[in-house]
């Protein structure tokens, strides 16, 4: 619940954890490269994903902006929806 002023750079989100995932199958455990989604209608992006303790964390490959806390996080393996999990918390 943080508002950040200031340039697009102080913006940018290169980790993103999920709570309360839901799984298509199976969770997938280990970290493992895949795609993740954040809005409706944006491109997924690239990055490593891990599932521990009822928590997704995904590094992301590029940061993305405008990311925030009560978002959906969905992941891809390819074009197969993995899963989602709700935004917990993001790292600059």
């Amino acid at each position: 619940n943080t508002i950040t002023v200031g340039p697009r750079e102080a913006l940018l989100v290169r980790e993103i954890a999920g709570i309360r995932p839901t799984w298509t199958d199976r969770p997938v455990v280990g970290p493992w490269r895949g795609q993740v989604q954040v809005r409706a209608h944006g491109e997924p992006v690239t990055a490593e994903i891990a599932y521990a303790d009822d928590r997704v964390v995904a590094r992301l490959d590029e940061p993305i902006a405008g990311v925030a806390a009560g978002q959906a996080l969905v992941s891809y393996r390819g074009s197969q929806v993995v899963g989602s999990a709700t935004i917990s918390e993001t790292v600059s």
